[in-house]
């Protein structure tokens, strides 16, 4: 065996001097790996991928609310109301997302402009603690969903839809939150999503307020808009 040393080091002594060093490289290398997951992890979760005119619009259309008893949640509710300036906005940031030509664009923001003539949409994220509480799609559903303008009318949804998360939660994480900061950022691998939909043949005129209202036997939540 090949015992050759250092010399004026003996074998012993070699190894007294080699092991720490080692030791010393590899926790550099340790820490450097983990500092490097670290900005991948950070530039997966901050907010680069949409634009700041784009977060500024969603921002302002978004409301929160939630319902609690004592300690617990019953209820945590997030919703974009979908307003003119909102559907521009999002068409605009989702043709820079998927790099699309102008008329691609274009194409999206008319589809847009013309669901917004017609109706009033929200995106709702919703969390529950219990599965069971969240129904809002089914027909015997335990809340009742409302829209409320001024303060007088009230209108009943056309539609509660939920809408299929695009990549499986469980198996990609990472790119699935990516793909929710983009757009909607408030959602998250514990919440469903909805979208509420009102006609707007049913509304007699422009209204200078609206709330949503979120009313179960397990409390009330509401999320007003100023106009």
């Amino acid at each position: 065996m090949w015992r050759r040393s250092l010399p004026g080091y003996s074998n012993k002594s070699l190894i007294r001097l080699v092991c720490p060093a080692l030791f010393c490289l590899l926790v550099l290398g340790f820490f450097s790996t983990c500092t490097s997951t670290q900005r991948v992890y950070t530039k997966l979760s901050d907010t680069e991928y949409t634009s700041p005119e784009y977060r500024m619009v969603l921002d302002k259309w978004t409301r929160k609310g939630s319902i609690h008893k004592g300690l617990g949640t019953e209820l945590l509710v997030t919703a974009t109301y979908q307003v003119e300036e909102f559907r521009r906005a999002f068409a605009e940031e989702y043709g820079r997302v998927y790099m699309q030509t102008p008329q691609e664009t274009q194409k999206v923001i008319d589809d847009q402009a013309r669901a917004g003539q017609d109706y009033d949409d929200f995106m709702v994220a919703i969390y529950t603690p219990e599965r069971e509480w969240d129904d809002f799609a089914e027909r015997d559903s335990i809340w009742k969903v409302y829209l409320i303008k001024d303060g007088q009318l009230r209108l009943e949804p056309l539609e509660i839809r939920k809408v299929k998360k695009q990549r499986a939660i469980s198996k990609e994480i990472v790119r699935y939150r990516a793909l929710s900061v983009s757009f909607y950022p408030f959602v998250s691998p514990w919440s469903t999503v909805y979208r509420f939909r009102f006609k707007k043949k049913d509304q007699p005129q422009a209204s200078h307020s609206l709330e949503l209202i979120l009313t179960s036997p397990s409390g009330s939540a509401a999320l007003k808009w100023d106009f």
